[in-house]
Formats: C-alpha cells, structure tokens, sequence
C-alpha cells in the first residue's frame, strides 16, 4: 500500500483545483463560444440583407463595375458607348464639418444652345477614323479648336437636334507603354467633354478611345451619321434624362474607436458584461473580454446598417438616380460604408443633406464633383 506524502497530497489538491477552474470556464463560456461563433455569420448575413434592400430601394440591378477602361474601333453596326477613366479630384469634408468642393461648371452659367447647322467644317479622308468625345444637345457644326488628344481639332458633326463631338484619327487605338501618356490622353478626353458642357450645355459622355471606323465604302463621317440615325431615340431619351444634371460622388466613413466608445456608453449588455468581469478570476476575465467585444462587433454591425438605411434614403429623396459602387480601403483610422454615384439637378440641396450628415458624431462625407455623368450613360 502506497503512503502518500505531504508533497503527493499537495499535488493532488492542484490538480483538483485546475480542474475545477476549467469545467467552471468551460461552463461559463458556452454562450460566449455561441455568441463568437453568431459574431462571425453575422456579417456576412447582415451585407447580404443590406444589398437586398438596396435593390429593392432602387428597384434595378446595380451594375458595380461599369466604370472600366475599355479600347475599341467599332462600325455602325456594333458601335456601343464606353466609360471613361476619370482623374479623381476628391475634396474631403471632415468629421469637424469642414468642407471644400471645386464646381467645375454650373449649367446656370451655361450659353443659349446653338440649334442651326452649318456646312460640315472638316472632311474625313477615305482611310480615317473619327474619335468620339460624346454628344452634344445642340445641332451645329463647328469647330472646338485643337484641343483634342495630342493637339487634334476638335468638331462636331450634327444630326437632328444632336451633335457628335469627334476629331479625325488613325484607325487603330491609342496605346502607349508609358502610363504618363495614357493618362495625359485620359485628361485630354476629359478636357474636351468639360470644354464642350460649357459651350453646348448637357452632353453624353463616351468613353476613352472609342473610334468609328469607314465601312462598306462609306467615310467614318457617314458612318457616324448612320448610326446616330438607327440610334436617335434612344440618344435623345439619354440627353433628356440627363439635361440639366451632374454626376456626383458621395463616399460615407465612420470612425471604429468612436462608435466603439458609444455602444460601451450606451449598451446595457456591455454595461452588464463589464459588470461581471470584476468578479472574475484572471482566466474567465480574459473569455469576459473576448465575449464584449464580440457583442460591440455585433451591435455596430446592427448600428451601421440604421444608419446606412437612413443616410441612403435622406441622399436618395434629393437626387434624380443613384448607383450604388463598391466600397474601397479607406485611410487612417476611417471604414467606408457607402459609396455612391448620383445625378442631380440641384447641388446645393444635395450639400445641404451631406452636411447634416457630416455632423453625426464619428463620421465623415466625402463630396465629389460635377463630373461627367459617365455613370448614367
């Protein structure tokens, strides 16, 4: 028979205890092993929802990644508008209110439109293309001046109320190696579409690089014109829809730390959960905290999607259509959580709403623009 010591005895007293201390945090912690597990599936569940509504507000599929770079020399035939790649020129309205914004044009400042035409002021050879910029909401032809890609002059070529704003090219894309000359053409591009708002007033943006091509023994400029003609009423639909209106960009960030600091204020649960903690022993305590921030993970998630819901409708109720974009990898200490592209026809009372918004404590708007309504072509 073995005699067990003082020192065996002492041992088995240890023993005992960490077991105990363990079936005491293995039954204590099966509902925070829940709750992180229901903290996990959450999200996912709670962007699935947030995406449903959306459509439902909108009642139209999204199209998120409309605004891509596309090259391509088409005919009459399969001749389809691109978007383009705009410089961003983003303007920052701070969580303190502060906000700049640069209003490149005002249609209030734009000229009567022009609605005679005269004879064409620039041929196109037999074996030339025609780089299209866009349409105009005027019928006239005349010159722009050489303000095109790589010093091109730049005209319109009119049909019935509308004008194609082209300059005469070769019939291939324009490539380049060197990422500063595609950008500098981007900006031309751009340039030429801002040029033409000012003079004419509401235009259809084309995208980069889109170039008509001579077919069938017909120059670029027929065909052109030809599919202006099979094409006109949906052109003439576009420009009244988009007469008189501007894209803007709206992106809405929250600050993590703040809205952390306001559930641990506000919360009852966290309150309790804080509560316990102090009679806990240094093991449950750690499984404690695990399970807090677990329950303010979820209750800013349910937090954000409120919020999400109200700012969208506030910004919807005072813009003429909206395209929901994807959320992008913010800087510093900010998450993005709505990233929107919007027409409208009255600026000030969009600002308006925005600023309101911008004073909600621990967050931040974005405002962009007037840009070209690339988004809604």
């Amino acid at each position: 028979m073995m005699v067990m010591t003082e020192k065996d005895k002492f041992r088995e007293l240890i023993a005992r205890m960490v077991r105990e201390e363990i079936e005491a945090i293995a039954e204590e912690t099966k509902r925070t092993i829940a709750e992180t597990v229901r903290a996990e599936l959450i999200p996912g569940l709670r962007a699935a929802i947030r995406e449903l509504i959306t459509k439902e507000l909108e009642s139209v599929t999204f199209e998120l990644d409309s605004k891509e770079e596309r090259e391509t020399t088409v005919s009459s035939e399969d001749f389809q508008p691109q978007m383009a790649i705009a410089e961003e020129a983003e303007e920052v309205i701070g969580v303190e209110g502060e906000r700049e914004r640069e209003v490149i044009v005002s249609s209030e400042n734009s000229p009567p439109q022009m609605t005679m035409a005269a004879e064409d002021v620039v041929e196109v050879g037999a074996d030339q293309g025609l780089y299209l910029y866009g349409f105009a909401d005027v019928n006239v032809s005349t010159s722009l001046g050489k303000i095109g890609i790589e010093g091109s002059e730049v005209y319109t070529v009119p049909y019935k109320g509308i004008s194609a704003v082209v300059h005469n090219c070769l019939l291939e894309p324009y490539k380049s190696d060197d990422d500063e000359t595609v950008k500098n053409w981007v900006k031309m591009h751009q340039h030429v579409m801002d040029v033409a708002t000012e003079k004419f007033g509401t235009v259809i943006p084309f995208g980069f690089d889109t170039i008509i091509a001579p077919e069938n023994s017909i120059t670029a400029k027929d065909t052109l014109k030809k599919w202006m003609s099979d094409e006109f009423d949906d052109l003439m639909k576009k420009m009244g829809r988009l007469r008189g209106k501007k894209e803007y960009g709206v992106q809405m960030f929250y600050i993590p730390s703040v809205m952390s600091e306001k559930i641990v204020q506000e919360s009852e649960e966290v309150g309790k959960i804080k509560e316990e903690m102090k009679s806990k022993s240094p093991g449950l305590a750690y499984m404690y905290k695990q399970k807090l921030e677990d329950v303010i993970k979820i209750e800013m998630e349910s937090r954000m999607d409120v919020f999400f819901k109200d700012f969208y409708e506030k910004i919807r109720s005072n813009v003429e259509d909206v395209k929901v974009e994807k959320v992008k990898k913010a800087e510093n200490d900010l998450v993005m959580m709505m990233n929107l592209s919007v027409l409208a026809s009255d600026e000030k009372a969009l600002a308006l709403v925005l600023d309101e918004i911008d004073t909600e404590e621990g967050f931040s708007v974005r405002f962009t623009g007037p840009w070209q309504p690339y988004s809604f072509v």
